[in-house]
């Protein structure tokens, strides 16, 4: 089932991909890997509400993307990011008053009946998780083991454009 989008980002008619962030959130707990997981809460997208997600979200206009990457965190989880995997490798270049940056994220997602694209990071972060959010709940540290067995057996309990980056992590990890 196609999931209708009703106002797509476009220029000159053409619809375009909607970009976002997601942070896949590790810690080292009584000697086992684990990472951030959360409950995509969001009726308004029957189809994926209640799929477990990583945290992660939409770019503001001209915001830096690491800074888009901390502040869904903090607006989906109440995490604070203490470190990003790679962000100390940025490469910044300026020409003709702009700027433009080298970045290396984890890796990238497509959904490919779309709309999205997203651009993940490896990250570490401070705090307790919140519970509920305006667009999640439940957020929570899961077993790397737990969660290899959910990809393995229920995929279907995961959101589609995080399936394949949490595929590639436990097969890493």
């Amino acid at each position: 089932m196609t999931k209708k989008i009703d106002k797509l980002p476009s220029l000159r008619g053409e619809p375009l991909y909607i970009p976002f962030v997601g942070a896949l959130i590790e810690r080292e707990h009584e000697g086992k890997k684990q990472i951030l997981i959360q409950i995509r809460d969001k009726p308004s997208d029957p189809t994926y509400s209640e799929s477990f997600e990583i945290p992660g979200g939409k770019f503001r206009a001209f915001e830096d993307i690491y800074e888009t990457l901390r502040r869904e965190v903090k607006e989906e989880c109440g995490l604070d990011i203490t470190f990003v995997e790679d962000e100390d490798k940025r490469e910044d270049h300026v020409n003709r008053g702009d700027t433009s940056s080298l970045i290396k994220p984890y890796c990238l997602t497509q959904m490919q009946k779309g709309p999205f694209l997203g651009v993940i990071f490896r990250c570490k972060a401070k705090g307790e998780p919140l519970k509920k959010t305006n667009e999640t709940k439940e957020a929570s540290w899961m077993d790397v083991e737990k969660l290899r067995d959910l990809i393995k057996n229920q995929p279907e309990k995961i959101y589609t454009a995080f399936l394949s980056v949490l595929k590639k992590f436990v097969e890493e990890v």
